[in-house]
């Protein structure tokens, strides 16, 4: 008698774990935020309508209108925003990878801003420093759809 009531409470335990095992979802990196996502797809938007200028400026043959002054205030725009989206993932719970992406893509833009500097006459540096932002941009992207997609 007292084997079988150790094998039941033996399998009513195990029962319960598996259950409470399944039943546990580990999360990893905070909830999805709307704002997070409005302002990297902001962000997105102007970068590559800056790329488009200044790859258009190039196959026109108007290297001139390439020259950073012409485009100081768009990256201060640009810093702007990076920065709000940095404030914004430090405040939310379990953002730090997100925070870290947001840096790397601050780094790239002032990489960008340093190569401006110089000057674009060359497209092919352009299209280089182009695939290095929209990387870092599409990984933000890919991480925030993933979000949307859980909480529904």
């Amino acid at each position: 008698m007292y084997l079988q009531l150790t094998k039941a409470r033996y399998w009513l335990v195990s029962l319960v774990a598996s259950v409470l095992f399944t039943a546990c979802h580990v999360v990893l990196i905070g909830a999805y935020d709307e704002h997070v996502d409005q302002s990297i797809q902001q962000i997105s938007t102007e970068v590559s309508t800056l790329m488009v200028k200044l790859e258009k400026n190039i196959d026109d043959n108007l290297p001139a209108q390439n020259n950073y002054d012409n485009y100081r205030e768009v990256y201060v725009n640009l810093y702007g925003e990076v920065e709000n989206l940095k404030i914004r993932t430090m405040a939310l719970p379990k953002y730090s990878k997100i925070t870290q992406m947001v840096v790397l893509l601050n780094d790239n833009i002032h990489k960008l801003e340093a190569l401006h500097k110089i000057g674009f006459t060359n497209k092919q540096l352009l299209e280089t420093t182009k695939t290095l932002i929209e990387t870092s941009l599409q990984a933000m992207l890919s991480a925030q759809n993933a979000l949307k997609r859980e909480s529904v």
